[in-house]
């Protein structure tokens, strides 16, 4: 290894700080400003209380207030709505906290609050933002790995799912508290940990792998097949949950150095035609797309094979081996739970090909041209 140089180009990562009854270093982690904090929290978690045991564990007299998200995923009108309540607090300490949607929310608001543009001019990389108030992320599901990614996902008047980034939209500290998530219903247990999975298996397979892509994508995976079927049989076994809160942060690590690759692209393209939750849209299109990306180059998803559990790490294998997992997890009730009475597999291929997918396409695994696309999408219409 003498004179070896490996470049690798990626923005920091935040602190971390993890462990049950982690919410209560949240001092530790803020600033050490007297400035406001928006406390940007999904109104579930206002209900059941967790906003207040928040703020409890805030130092005394800091000045909180609350932002609550609509139902549903961010959307370019609350973003903006949101942004417009930060600005007038004038350099605001950004915390989220709940699921994904309210962090892509809260990153999105501490990186538009410095500029006077709105949410739309910064999707689909056409600005940057000028900079980023300080924020700290605190994850209350354990699957999207938001809480350390540099990229959000905002849907437009039409319901479309589109991306933005950043170099410095990943906040300046994580807290990963278990504690935290042992309120989650089974059916989302399952769903986003599905979703950690996913972004494990397509960070360190797709074009833009690494050997920290894979690194990060090997433990998660480790962790989230050891742990997800215990997760949701007993949401209080605090060390699943702890794994699984885990094998989410470092999937999102990943991925925000590897990409997403086609079962994201289908994934966004069933959220904006159905509202399909993106758990659920992305674990129907990696089973869909799985062994068809294999067969291509089987030599890519061999560690993850061996990380799944297959004797030998046979990556011909790894996607019978996946189907078991859903059973296992009860995936298809879940998922008939969330899915429209009917899809239609034109309308599919046409979202799967929009612009705001061709990222996820291009980093797949395996290169697809318009007719897989086809193909793909019918295979996911048909299961």
């Amino acid at each position: 290894m003498s004179g070896l140089e490996l470049h690798v180009d990626r923005p920091a990562t935040p602190r971390i700080v993890a462990g049950a009854d982690a919410l209560q270093r949240l001092g530790e982690v803020l600033p050490a400003t007297p400035a406001p904090i928006l406390l940007i929290v999904d109104a579930g978690l206002v209900a059941a209380g967790m906003a207040e045991r928040l703020e409890v564990a805030l130092p005394p007299g800091r000045p909180v207030t609350r932002w609550i998200c609509p139902a549903g995923e961010p959307t370019l009108a609350s973003v903006n709505d949101a942004v417009a309540s930060a600005r007038r607090l004038d350099h605001a300490v950004i915390v989220g906290l709940g699921g994904g949607s309210a962090l892509d929310s809260a990153k999105l608001v501490a990186s538009l609050a410095a500029s006077a543009l709105p949410a739309e001019d910064f999707v689909l990389g056409r600005n940057v933002p000028p900079a980023r108030w300080p924020a700290v992320m605190i994850p209350t599901t354990s699957g999207t790995g938001s809480e350390v990614t540099h990229t959000a996902i905002v849907s437009d008047q039409a319901g479309q799912k589109l991306w933005a980034w950043a170099p410095d939209m990943a906040p300046d500290s994580v807290i990963l508290d278990p504690t935290l998530t042992t309120s989650v219903p089974p059916d989302m247990i399952v769903g986003t940990g599905l979703d950690a999975f996913v972004h494990a298996l397509e960070a360190m397979t797709g074009q833009g792998r690494q050997a920290f892509t894979e690194a990060y994508g090997l433990e998660a995976t480790r962790r989230a097949r050891g742990a997800l079927a215990s997760y949701r049989h007993d949401p209080h076994d605090l060390h699943a949950a702890a794994d699984m809160q885990l094998a989410a942060t470092l999937a999102g690590l990943a991925i925000d150095g590897g990409g997403t690759g086609m079962a994201h692209a289908i994934g966004h393209a069933l959220g904006s035609l159905y509202h399909v939750p993106h758990g659920i849209a992305v674990t129907l299109g990696l089973r869909a797309s799985l062994a068809w990306s294999i067969e291509a180059d089987p030599g890519r998803y061999q560690p993850a094979a061996a990380a799944f559990g297959l004797p030998g790490g046979t990556a011909a294998d790894l996607a019978e081996a996946f189907d078991g997992w859903l059973s296992e997890l009860a995936f298809d009730a879940v998922a008939a739970r969330s899915l429209p009475a009917s899809m239609s597999a034109g309308a599919l291929h046409a979202e799967l090909a929009a612009e705001p997918n061709r990222p996820m396409i291009q980093n797949n695994a395996r290169p697809a041209a318009d007719a897989d696309l086809a193909w793909l999408a019918r295979q996911v219409v048909a299961a």
